[in-house]
This record gives C-alpha cells, sequence and structure tokens, in this order.
C-alpha cells in the first residue's frame, strides 16, 4: 500500500465591504436585481449552497445535503462576517458549526484561518496599521470561532517579512502563498539555494520562512495550475474533471508524504462558476470513497513540520505579476476595463489617501494622547467594541483606557474620544484593496473607500481638528478617470460622494419624512446605528397637505453624539416634500412653532405655512432626494402607486370592453391588436398578482385559490398574452418557505397538503422557483420520527422539493445511503 494522499482545498471567501459609513449598512445595489444587494446575491449564490450543497442524482434528483465547509479549508473577510451574522444568520451558523466540528475530527485544528481584518495589501501600509489589522483579525476570529486561530490569510496573498514577523508574534503558525511566491528552497542543514521563480515550488510539502527579527512562520504554497484550472478554466465543469485535476496534483515520484494544496476565491464554488458547490460536494464526497485524506492546514502541520526552508519574493501577491503594483501604480493588471484604458490614477488615489491617512494619525496621537494611556493600544483594542457595542460596554471599555480616572466620564470627552477612534476605524477602512483593483477611478469600489474617507475628515473635523478636504482633493485632481466625462478622481468624489455626506441634522430629516405615512410613529427605536427617540409629535392633514412637526432625539451608537432636534415635514402632494431641522430650545419655543404652523394648515395657507417654516428654521431644507436609497425609493413607490392604479382601471376597461372581440378574432384565427393585447396582459398580470397574494390569508380555501390562479394562467395561454410572471413567483417561493418553516415547527402533517399544491402552482408559473430554503428544512424534518402517514406525506413533499425517491424511502425506512 503506498503513501496515504492528503488533500486540502482552501477557499478565501471574501466580498468587498458595502456599508455606507454614515449608516453602517449596505443600501440597495440595482445591479445585483433580483436581491437586494450582492451580498444578498452572492450568499444566495455561493455561501448558503455550500453550508448546505447537494448531492445529485443524474436526473439532478437529490440524495443528500452536505456541508461544504466540513470538508473545506477557509477563510471569511471579517466584514463579511459582521454582515452575515445579522442578514443571513442560517449561513452564518452553519459557518461556525463546521469549523467546531473540523476541531473535534481532527485533534483541535478547525478548517477556518483568520484573515486581515479589513483586505488591505499589509506590505503597503506602516508597521503600526499592520499590526492593527493583524489584531482585528486575530480578534475578530476568536469572538467568532471561540478559539485562537493557528493560521492567517493575507489579502491577496501580498506578503513581506515584516507581516509576517508581526503575525508570528501574535502567534500565527502558517500562512498560504502562491507557488510564484517562492524564490528560492532548500532542505534544513543545505548550504546552497535552488531556484523556484515561476512557480516551480513543490505545493504538497509545507515551508519555514526565517524571519530577518529570528523568529520564523510556515507557509503552504497552493497549486497554481489546478487552482487556475478551478478560477478560470474547466476545473468545476463536472465532478469527474474535478477529481482528474487534483489526481494530476499528486505524483508518486515524491519522497516525502503528500499534502495536495490549492487554494482559490470562495465565490468560485457557486457564484462565479454556477453549480460549482455541488461539482464540489460529489468530489469530496468520491474523494472520501477513494481513500484519500481530506485534511486542513493546522492538522497536516501539526503532524508534518517543515524540513524545507524558503525564501520569498517580497513584496508579493497572488494576483499581480508586479509585486504589490496593482494597488499603487499603472502596472497594466486590470479587471473588466476597455482596450486602451489605463490606471494612471491608482498612485495619485494612493498618495491621497497616505495623506489622509497621516494627518489623522497626527491629530490621534496628539489629541487622543490626552484622552488614553496609549491611544495607539486603544486603536488596537478598538476591534472590542465593533464586536459588542452598548452604552455599558463602551462606558466600562473607555474608562479602562483612560488617561486619568473618570476623564472620559464626562459626555464631551468621551464623544471626542470616540470620534477620534470611528475616524481611525474609516481610515483603516479606506485602504481595503478593492479600490484599486478594477479598472477606473469611479468604479464602485473606488468610490467606497472614498466614502470613507469622507466620513474619516467629517469626524476629524467634528474632533476638532483642521478641514483636511482641500489637501485631500488636490492631490485627487492628478488622478486621471478613463472617462472623459468624470474628469479626474475629485470630481468623482464632488459627483458620487459628496452628496452621500450625512451629519445628525439629515438623518433626523430621513427619520421624519420616511415615517411621515406611518399610521403610529414609534416612540422609539433604532434607525441605521442610531438611536432614537419620539418626544413629541403631531401630524395633520389638509387637502392634498400633510403636516408633521415632532421632537426627535437622536443619538449616533458609533460616537454617541446626540441631537435634540424639532422636525417638520410638509408634503405638498406627489413627490414635493420640505423638511426642516432645529436644535430643540426649549418647550415653549417648540409649541410656540407648532401652533403657528398648524394654524395656517388649518386656513388652508400654504403660503402661511411655508413663510413660517423660513422664519422658525433657518438653516438647510430637506427633500425627498436627501432620504437614504432603500426609504427613497420605498417612498417613492408609495407615491406611484396611486398612479399606476388609475392606469390600470382605464387598461381594465379597455380589457373589459373587448374580451369577447379578442376571443372571436383568436377564434377566425387574426392576430389581437397591441393596444388590445397590452391591456389583456396588464389586467391578467393585475388578477393573477391579487389571486397568489390571496393564497397567505389564513383560513383561505385553497384549492378554490389555487385554481384561480390556474384559470388565469389558461386564460394568458389562450389570448397569448406574456404575463409578469417575477412578482408572483417570488410570493409563492416566499409562502412555500413560510409554510415550510411552520411546518418544521408544528409538524408535516399540519401544512405538508398545502406545500404539495403550492409548490405545484409554483410549476406553472414556470421556470426558477428558489426552493433551497424549503429543501433545506424539509431535509432537517427528515430526522424527527414520523408517522405512517406522514411518512407517505414527506415522500409525496419530497419529490415535489426534488429529492429522489428511493433516497428518501431509503431514509425515512432507516437504512443507510447508497454511496
Amino acid at each position: 500500500m503506498g503513501r496515504p494522499l492528503h488533500l486540502c482545498i482552501h477557499g478565501h471567501f471574501y466580498q468587498p465591504p458595502r456599508e455606507n459609513p454614515w449608516l453602517e449598512e449596505v443600501e440597495l445595489q440595482d445591479s445585483a436585481a433580483p436581491f437586494h444587494d450582492w451580498n444578498d446575491r452572492i450568499a444566495a449564490e455561493c455561501y448558503g449552497p455550500n453550508a448546505a450543497a447537494r448531492i445529485l442524482t443524474p436526473g439532478r434528483r437529490i440524495t443528500e445535503v452536505v456541508n461544504n465547509y466540513r470538508s473545506l479549508s477557509f477563510n471569511f473577510g471579517p466584514t463579511l462576517l459582521s454582515w452575515m451574522e445579522r442578514k443571513r444568520p442560517e449561513i452564518y451558523r452553519a459557518i461556525l458549526e463546521a469549523d467546531r466540528d473540523s476541531c473535534r475530527e481532527r485533534g483541535g485544528h478547525g478548517n477556518a484561518l483568520a484573515q486581515a481584518y479589513n483586505h488591505s495589501i499589509l506590505p503597503l501600509e506602516p508597521r503600526r496599521d499592520k499590526r492593527t489589522q493583524i489584531r482585528w483579525g486575530l480578534a475578530d476570529f476568536a469572538h467568532r470561532f471561540g478559539r485562537k486561530a493557528e493560521g492567517m490569510w493575507l489579502p491577496e496573498t501580498a506578503v513581506d517579512a515584516e507581516s509576517l514577523e508581526l503575525m508570528a508574534a501574535e502567534g500565527i503558525r502558517f500562512t498560504v502563498l502562491s507557488p510564484y511566491q517562492a524564490r528560492r528552497i532548500r532542505p534544513f542543514g543545505r548550504d546552497e539555494w535552488e531556484s523556484v521563480e515561476g512557480g516551480r515550488v513543490d505545493p504538497t510539502r509545507p515551508y519555514l520562512v526565517r524571519l530577518p527579527n529570528g523568529s520564523s512562520i510556515a507557509v503552504f504554497f497552493y497549486d497554481g495550475p489546478i487552482a487556475k484550472g478551478l478560477a478560470f478554466e474547466g476545473g468545476l465543469s463536472s465532478a469527474d474533471e474535478l477529481l482528474a485535476r487534483l489526481e494530476g496534483g499528486f505524483d508518486p515520484g515524491r519522497d516525502h508524504e503528500e499534502l495536495l494544496s490549492v487554494a482559490v476565491d470562495g465565490e468560485t464554488f457557486g457564484h462565479h462558476k454556477k453549480g460549482g458547490d455541488e461539482i464540489l460536494a460529489a468530489a469530496l464526497r468520491r474523494v472520501e470513497e477513494r481513500g484519500w485524506s481530506l485534511t486542513n492546514y493546522g492538522q497536516f502541520l501539526a503532524s508534518h513540520p517543515p524540513s524545507w526552508e524558503v525564501e520569498l519574493a517580497e513584496p508579493s501577491s497572488w494576483s499581480c505579476s508586479h509585486g504589490v503594483e496593482r494597488w499603487r501604480s499603472n502596472c497594466g493588471c486590470s479587471t473588466s476595463g476597455q482596450d486602451g484604458w489605463h490606471q494612471k490614477w491608482r498612485t495619485p488615489l494612493r498618495q491621497a489617501l497616505e495623506l489622509l491617512r497621516d494627518a489623522l494619525a497626527a491629530q490621534f496621537e496628539q489629541d487622543g494622547g490626552q484622552l488614553f494611556q496609549d491611544p495607539w493600544e486603544a486603536r488596537d483594542r478598538y476591534i472590542e467594541l465593533t464586536l459588542s457595542r452598548t452604552p455599558e460596554i463602551v462606558g466600562r471599555w473607555l474608562e479602562a483606557r483612560a488617561r486619568t480616572p473618570g476623564l472620559l466620564s464626562s459626555s464631551e470627552n468621551r464623544v471626542q474620544a470616540l470620534r477620534l477612534l470611528e475616524a481611525q476605524r474609516q481610515a483603516m477602512r479606506m485602504f481595503t484593496s478593492c479600490g484599486w483593483f478594477f479598472n477606473d477611478v469611479s468604479n464602485l469600489e473606488t468610490i467606497q473607500i472614498l466614502r470613507y474617507a469622507a466620513k474619516a475628515m467629517q469626524l476629524a473635523r467634528e474632533a476638532g481638528g483642521p478641514s483636511l478636504e482641500p489637501a485631500f482633493l488636490s492631490v485627487l485632481e492628478h488622478a486621471p478617470s478613463n472617462l472623459p466625462d468624470l474628469g479626474n478622481g475629485a470630481s468623482v468624489y464632488e459627483r458620487f460622494v459628496r452628496p452621500s455626506i450625512a451629519s445628525l441634522q439629515g438623518i433626523a430629516a430621513h427619520h421624519a419624512i420616511a415615517r411621515l405615512f406611518d399610521p403610529a410613529p414609534a416612540e422609539g427605536g433604532r434607525l441605521f446605528c442610531y438611536r432614537f427617540e419620539q418626544l413629541a409629535f403631531r401630524r395633520e392633514t389638509a387637502g392634498p397637505a400633510t403636516l408633521s412637526v415632532g421632537r426627535t432625539r437622536l443619538t449616533s451608537e458609533l460616537t454617541d453624539e446626540s441631537l435634540d432636534a424639532t422636525v417638520t415635514v410638509l408634503h405638498f402632494g406627489g413627490t414635493d416634500f420640505r423638511c426642516a431641522v432645529r436644535a430643540f430650545t426649549g418647550v415653549e419655543s417648540h409649541n410656540e412653532a407648532e401652533v403657528a404652523l398648524f394654524d395656517g394648515l388649518a386656513r388652508f395657507s400654504l403660503s402661511d405655512v411655508v413663510r413660517g417654516l423660513d422664519s422658525r428654521f433657518v438653516g438647510p431644507d430637506f427633500g425627498l432626494r436627501h432620504l437614504f436609497l432603500d426609504d427613497r425609493r420605498a417612498l417613492a413607490g408609495r407615491l406611484t402607486r396611486e398612479t399606476q392604479a388609475r392606469c390600470e382601471k382605464d387598461y381594465r376597461l379597455i380589457f373589459e370592453a373587448n374580451r369577447s372581440l379578442m376571443a372571436f378574432l383568436l377564434e377566425i384565427n387574426t392576430p389581437i391588436p397591441r393596444e388590445l393585447m397590452a391591456a389583456a396582459e396588464l389586467s391578467l398580470s393585475s388578477d393573477l398578482r391579487r389571486a397568489i397574494e390571496d393564497l397567505a390569508e389564513e383560513g383561505i380555501d385553497l384549492g378554490a385559490a389555487t385554481d384561480r390562479a390556474l384559470q388565469i394562467l389558461a386564460e394568458a395561454r389562450r389570448l397569448g398574452a406574456r404575463l409578469a410572471l417575477d412578482e408572483p413567483r417570488r410570493c409563492v417561493e416566499a409562502l412555500v418557505a413560510r409554510r415550510m418553516r411552520e411546518a418544521s415547527a408544528g409538524g408535516l402533517a399540519s401544512r405538508g397538503g398545502e406545500l404539495v399544491e403550492l409548490i405545484s402552482l409554483g410549476d406553472a408559473l414556470g421556470a426558477g422557483l428558489d426552493l433551497s430554503e424549503p429543501q433545506n428544512l424539509f431535509r432537517q424534518l427528515l430526522d424527527a420520527p414520523l408517522g405512517p402517514v406522514e411518512r407517505n406525506l414527506a415522500v409525496r413533499l419530497g419529490e415535489k422539493l426534488w429529492f429522489d425517491r428511493e433516497a428518501l424511502e431509503r431514509r425515512l425506512s432507516g437504512d443507510p445511503p447508497s454511496p
């Protein structure tokens, strides 16, 4: 029997941070439709499917559902995990469970690796920022996974000796690099080095890097050709193809026990390569059947310490053949650019941000030194508040680091300290590597890091520092865009960044406008990353106009800065809003303004109301365009629905008046005029939408409601009408998922029959019904004991959910699954 073959496939799962820095929420991204944003879309296409990957028959029936993360080595970007914890907790839990399972199965060595926090290019960062990035990444990892990290993924695998020294000092034992980052190797005890430039390093053994300060760290190099085949070629076209490529990575001529290491972007498995999660699951199952050892780097390193050392090419990375020039110069490496485009904007962009970073650091050191025992130690520990922040926790944390006892107990000093720390957090964010990765200074990712810069400058100014924007923009003017209409980085900032800068007054205005039509506005709660209290509120309507006057106290959860303000909103009708905000100066002043404004409204004199606003609320006005994107879209939709309803009524009159004519035209084989067909399509689409919405009503006759929807579909087919099916399909998907959750809680008999009918209706709406959540819940439901009636129902429902009948019956009878 030959040597055991060890396999470790690593997925680097990461998305650029997309949070609006004034809200700490990801706003609507139209390019990700039909999903809310790209995080949401990729979670549905990759992160979720790999947590519940399907083992399929040739006919694409499900025989088993497995968690691929239990078999992969992986790292997730900390900012992505933060989003996932809040928005997709079921995926988040599956990832943490996979690491816990791997720790139990692999001698305490978990599959998860840490990552430097903000995905900045560490070789281009000053030593102090490298240390913060590493410490934040490790603290985030320990908080989430409940253990210390053995290994750390370097963003873009960008490496230099100083970064490795800092990692080793924090207890990191290994990292993973591209084979093209190795320069020379030699076995322990030999003086001569062997050149391996060009990726010719052995990717099946660990190497030791001896560092200038006397420390060392282990490095695993991934197999370059196999990784390239998976990411950019046909390596994931089938499980057979993937297995063949993996098998080709082993070499019986090697005289050591081999660990085949393969590393790719984790999004390859399902997002970049559709179905990659299923192909990976099938291949991993067959790997185990062949007797290969699926392992991770920590487990292999524990029993196979390095016997060779390596000298690295530094600085270097896995995605730039010029080292790390992709993130600071016009090196030619780019993504999605057009012929003739350049990246001359990269150098001025980095220069502008470095100038800003240094100015922020000087302010933090000087002003923070008056507040903290050690401002840089406070910054390194600030991740603790990012992970768990309540007023009580913040108070204790600040007190433990105050320069003198009680110094940070005062509201003024507390706000000042948090502003300085938040400015540093934004300074870390603004070097996210994605800002330089693509083709132009106007890319979304570049605009995102400029928004972080704008937020940092705002915080620095509010903390008493000078305006840093003029010097920043003067450098950014030298960052030329490839799009002549945009000019340069400074004009990109003015056009796409400045309009998004928000103040507490702007947040208060947003709250007042967005809630104008709420039947009973909440008296308090959370709004993005702010807490609000509605201390007074009055709203009245006269004709087409609505006026509200309220007193709101708004507090930033990040800086503890607070605003107590009187906020008025005047809605003239349609899309015409006017909002004004004034600092609260006392109950008498607030009441006087309220009485005067509502008196004008009662007299139906909008001009008096407007004059009252002008005289009592001096300052900027806010309107619909000042709403943040999600609420702006929601309110705009509300305002346009009345118009849509009027149009629909007119089209329905046309359709009903000409229904018999359309039937006659079909009978004599004559095309229906386009105008009449448009009326039919709009009317029937509306009828179908209402019929399916009715299905969600409790106590409805499901059979009758389903028949009604099917009749509408049949009539549309007869007429040759093309219905709008996306919304009805999503409605059925949501209802199936809801009923499946109810079945999970109350037993299959409670909802199983309804589910069969609903999925049948979904089938009638055409291809594309997303049943992933109901399938996952159904798979979990099978773990509970089922009676004979429920078993029969489970088979019927399982078939509708695309489970293999034979595998289902075998599972329900207690037999083990077939290989």
